[in-house]
């Protein structure tokens, strides 16, 4: 348990030099590994940007479509109302035109 873990280390440094350059080296590491992730963030965060503000104008986009398919279900039913209404005076013309036919008939029959 209280064996030494360091000594098992490969690449041991010897000296306090060398460990500062391996600080270094690892530091140096370090910046290039944090330019790389910032680059790929710099390239990526706007298309993320366009991607949320794509995906908000397909929900404005919804909502709208919602409210359209309101107004056409309104109009429709609006619609149907009136041809409702237009089927019904047509079945009482027809209804009239065959009595006033009717009544035409009975007369050319008993003549003058």
């Amino acid at each position: 348990m209280s064996e030494d873990l360091t000594k098992r280390l490969p690449d041991q440094p010897n000296n306090s030099e060398e460990l500062l350059r391996l600080i270094q080296s690892i530091r140096a590491e370090l910046a290039e590994l944090r330019q790389t992730v910032e680059a790929r963030l710099h390239d990526t965060r706007p298309i993320w940007e366009k991607v949320q503000a794509d995906i908000a104008q397909l929900q404005d986009g919804q909502e709208s479509m919602r409210k359209d398919v309101r107004e056409v279900r309104t109009e429709l039913r609006d619609m149907n109302r009136k041809l409702s209404i237009f089927n019904d005076n047509l079945v009482q013309i027809q209804a009239d035109y065959r009595d006033i036919y009717d009544r035409v008939r009975d007369l050319e029959r008993t003549g003058p």
